[in-house]
């Protein structure tokens, strides 16, 4: 029968970890893992500010088209029924539309809504220049 020894023989020293040894691998195992979830946090943070300036900017075209085919739609229902259907897409849009003269007629669109408390998205768009 074979022999098993559990100890070294004296004058070897025994191989293996420490206690010590395993808990700073661990220690910074963790710190690794927590720069790893910050980083997932702000990349889910940026993918919904991508996101929300995407869909102002669809709803800006949709907002110029709508203008495009008939200018006194710009301050009448047609534009009221365009900003009940962007907040339910974009909650909290405001949308500013300011004549800027001109033949033919010259609009500046302005788009604003919240990202995140403090922060705020804005999309500005010139249409007929």
């Amino acid at each position: 029968m074979a022999e098993i020894r559990l100890h070294a023989p004296p004058g070897k020293p025994e191989r293996g970890f420490s206690l010590a040894e395993c808990l700073l691998a661990v220690a910074i195992f963790s710190f690794g893992l927590l720069g790893a979830g910050a980083m997932v946090t702000e990349r889910v943070r940026e993918t919904r500010a991508a996101h929300s300036y995407f869909l102002a900017g669809m709803l800006a075209q949709d907002l110029a088209a709508r203008i495009r085919a008939n200018p006194q739609s710009a301050a009448g229902s047609d534009y009221q029924s365009w900003q009940a259907q962007a907040a339910k897409r974009l909650p909290g849009l405001q949308c500013a539309i300011t004549p800027a003269g001109g033949v033919p007629a010259a609009y500046r669109l302005e788009l604003r809504w919240p990202l995140s408390p403090g922060d705020s998205g804005r999309l500005v768009a010139w249409l007929g220049r």
